[in-house]
Formats: C-alpha cells, structure tokens, sequence
C-alpha cells in the first residue's frame, strides 16, 4: 500500500467507523449486531486504518475473541473464509471511498443466497476441518493477492 493510498483511506474512516471498531474489538457490539455486513465492515475499516497484512491479522484477532468472550463458539471461527473474504474486500476498495460507498457497490459480497467464495473454492474444501483452523489457497479460482493495488 502506498502511503498516499494509506492517508486517502484514513480519511475515508469516519468517526462512526471508527466507533464501530473500537465497539467490536472490546466485545461491546451486540450480539444481534454480528450480520455478514458486520463481519465485511469490520475488515473494511481495519484494511482502510492499516496496511493488508497487519490488517488481517487484526481482523482475525478480532473475530476469534468476538466468538470467544461474546458468542461463546469459538469453534464457529474459520481461517479462510476471513482471510478470502479480508483479500476479496481489499481488492475491491477504490482511494478515499467511504463505507457506505462501498457497502451500496459490493452486492457479491453481501449476497448470502450466492456466496461469492465458491466460486473461489469448492463446498469440500471450504467445509473442511483444516479450512476452518487454518487458511487455505482457492482450488477453483485463485483469490486475489494483498500485493494487488486496489482500484483508483
């Protein structure tokens, strides 16, 4: 990420965004509040605060402690479809555009009738034990990579 990418994308973050976060990341944001959308919002504004890779693992963090203090499953948590769905969103970020922006031009990755990750990888592997404890790569369609630039 360059650094005038990385200044675009903080101004990007509102303070609501950042709200949303700190409330997620201290296991304050309601149960009934952890949507898909919730999950997308929160990879969005840590990708849009950090550089991919640190990122994601605060994405990851994020999710395993919200499905272990809050949830009380975190045997629910699944490493690839963070990281996929983390790379995906990243891919699809443009300079300077704000979460709502975003969230109105992503429909494939809000839609939970047609999962856009199996289209990345099929239903075996995804469902797999070692999916879910660790990342794997796509077998059907590579993923995009971190080192891709997002969209200007």
């Amino acid at each position: 990420m360059s650094a005038a990418f990385a200044r675009k994308a903080s101004a990007a973050v509102g303070t609501d965004d950042v709200e949303f976060l700190r409330r997620f990341e201290a296991c304050a944001l309601p149960e009934r509040d952890w949507t898909h959308l919730a999950h997308i919002r929160v990879a969005w504004v840590c990708l849009r605060l950090d550089a991919p890779k640190p990122a994601l693992d605060r994405v990851r963090r994020g999710i395993l402690r919200y499905n272990t203090e809050v949830l009380r499953r975190a045997h629910r948590y699944h490493d690839t479809v963070t990281v996929a769905f983390t790379r995906l969103i990243y891919a699809r970020m443009r300079d300077g555009e704000p979460w709502q922006a975003f969230a109105e031009r992503v429909d494939d990755l809000l839609d939970r009738d047609a999962p856009i990750l199996f289209r990345h990888y099929s239903a075996r592997l995804l469902d797999s034990a070692e999916a879910r404890r660790r990342f794997v790569p796509a077998d059907l369609l590579p993923l995009p990579a971190f080192e891709q630039a997002p969209e200007s």
